[in-house]
């Protein structure tokens, strides 16, 4: 290759390299707040300079100056300056304790016109002296040049060490290649001298352009996954088969896969009763098994019930704001921060997201936090969503006016607990209760009055019959109960009891006190045709009735 030519290729490869780091400063000024948890935030701090640095590389790259002994000196000067710069950068942007890096964040526009201002006296200060600094001829080099040499080695082989053991390097695979790329064009020019420059100026700007479009690129490809998945889980949340397992468990995947390397784990707790909420999603790809088949429950503190916004713990604090004997002590050995997402429902915390973090003193951005809004967001309107479509499905087995069961579904029950007692050999009650004179009582005082009795005696014999037990309305003021597995000696207490309540009730809460007339049959005893046994709880009802001779109502009539 002619020397003009390499002189060319030379000068190229810088030019990539003043491309490369203005990319850098672009990306690290404009999008800061969407990089700021991430190893590029601190790193980018220096590029401002680093630019300033490398276009005057270039613009005094000239094939005259390279060629002569004097002139060379400032620029050899500037590429060691740049290389230390970015290599100590990249460690101390690891290594620096928090607040000195909030500092140097603070500061970085000050340094870094300070440094530019520095170098530049020092740059002309060694351009204007006629003899060697760091070079005594073309292939012997000074001491100065050898111990900067030796200081970037040495910061090389730090960033090789971190780049394997630190968190912050093996979360982002592209500065383990940028690291590893520029000690490979250290070692080529440490061996082969002037003979290699070209090489390793070609592959260490190459590095640079690659860190670059990487970074650009992930950025980019964050907002495309993040508007997919978004869109993914718009389609899947509109179905109205969703149920609240299934539904978080889908808005729990769409954050975790657009946060995951900034959020390692994420939870979502639903409300139980009281203050106790029930962990129903867990995404953590390094512990998916880690609670499987316990059910974790947590307490939780007034204080954290009553924060409506996202909110950011150090993990130590938030521990503090819940009770969990699974949880206790567990989760601060791995995590340093903890992102607090708030669900609530009628200025009621239903649930809430917990985003565990490894970085200690956890900035949130602001991409970040509009994904988690649209969580919050999503979660409220999902509720509702759920909320009506139970309201829609309890329309087609509920009686508006009590809450209890349809005529629908009471048959429907029916037919399945006459299979059971076939199959099993058991037994079962129906009874009928039907309130004597409701017409009356509409007549007399209007149908709200008559309403209200009815709401009443659906209330008390929901609450005095077990939880498995089918009460139902039937229609007007006619109510029916299974009484499953029981003979009818068992329930009739249950029944005086019902009776009882109905008459004690109605004359303190309405004009006049009201009965109820009450039949029951059992199968397989009475029949084993459920037509029949319908047939007999109505007849026996019906002379129950005859009996009371019409109640309160029929008495003033007469």
């Amino acid at each position: 290759m002619s020397a003009q030519l390499e002189f060319c290729f030379y000068k190229l490869f810088e030019i990539v390299g003043v491309v490369a780091v203005s990319g850098i400063f672009i990306v690290s000024a404009f999008l800061g707040k969407e990089i700021k948890n991430t190893l590029i935030y601190s790193f980018g701090k220096v590029f401002l300079s680093l630019v300033v640095f490398k276009f005057l590389y270039v613009l005094n790259l000239e094939k005259e100056t390279i060629n002569s002994l004097e002139g060379i000196q400032a620029i050899v000067f500037l590429n060691i300056f740049s290389k230390l710069l970015i290599i100590y950068a990249l460690v101390f942007s690891v290594l620096c304790k928090e607040k000195l890096k909030d500092f140097l964040s603070k500061a970085s526009l000050w340094i870094n016109v300070t440094l530019i201002f520095i170098v530049l006296l020092i740059f002309e200060k060694i351009k204007g002296q006629k003899f060697p600094i760091f070079l005594h001829s073309q292939t012997s080099a000074s001491s100065l040049y050898i111990f900067s040499e030796v200081l970037i080695a040495f910061g090389i082989l730090v960033l090789i060490y971190m780049s394997f053991t630190n968190f912050y390097f093996k979360q982002t695979k592209s500065f383990r290649v940028f690291v590893l790329a520029f000690a490979v064009g250290e070692i080529v020019l440490a061996l082969f001298k002037r003979k290699g420059v070209l090489f390793s100026e070609a592959v260490q700007n190459g590095a640079m352009l690659y860190l670059f479009v990487a970074i650009f690129l992930a950025i980019a490809m964050q907002r495309v996954k993040f508007l997919h998945s978004l869109a993914k889980f718009s389609t899947e949340v509109l179905k109205e088969r969703l149920d609240i397992q299934k539904s978080f468990e889908l808005l729990v995947e769409f954050i975790y896969e657009a946060y995951s390397k900034t959020f390692p784990r994420i939870c979502f707790y639903y409300h139980q009763e009281d203050e106790n909420y029930k962990l129903v999603v867990f995404r953590d790809e390094s512990a998916q098994d880690e609670f499987e088949g316990i059910d974790v429950e947590i307490k939780i503190t007034q204080k954290l019930s009553q924060i409506m916004q996202i909110s950011i713990f150090d993990i130590n604090e938030f521990e503090n704001l819940f009770d969990c004997k699974v949880l206790k002590n567990k989760i601060s050995q791995a995590f340093q921060s903890v992102v607090y997402v708030p669900v609530h429902r009628y200025n009621r915390l239903v649930g809430f997201l917990i985003c565990y973090s490894k970085i200690k003193n956890f900035n949130i951005t602001d991409e970040l936090k509009d994904g988690l809004t649209i969580f919050m967001n999503f979660s409220q309107a999902l509720l509702s969503q759920i909320e009506r479509i139970e309201k829609i499905r309890n329309l087609s087995t509920e009686d508006e006016l009590t809450g209890l069961y349809n005529r629908r579904y009471f048959i429907k029950e029916l037919i399945l607990e006459s299979i059971a007692a076939d199959r099993y050999k058991n037994k079962f009650c129906v009874a009928f209760f039907d309130m004597d004179n409701l017409k009356l009582l509409n007549d007399f005082y209007g149908h709200s009055v008559g309403d209200k009795a009815i709401r009443m005696i659906g209330r008390i014999i929901r609450d005095n019959i077990r939880k498995t037990d089918i009460p139902a309305r039937l229609g007007g003021d006619e109510f029916a109960v299974i009484f499953k597995n029981c003979s009818k000696d068992a329930i009739e207490d249950r029944i005086k009891n019902i009776k009882q309540l109905i008459e004690k009730e109605s004359e303190l809460q309405l004009p006049k006190k009201i009965r109820v007339s009450c039949g029951v049959a059992v199968y397989p005893d009475d029949t084993t045709s459920l037509d029949e046994l319908l047939k007999i709880a109505d007849m026996r009802m019906y002379d129950e009735k005859l009996k009371s001779k019409g109640g309160d109502f029929g008495a003033e009539r007469q």
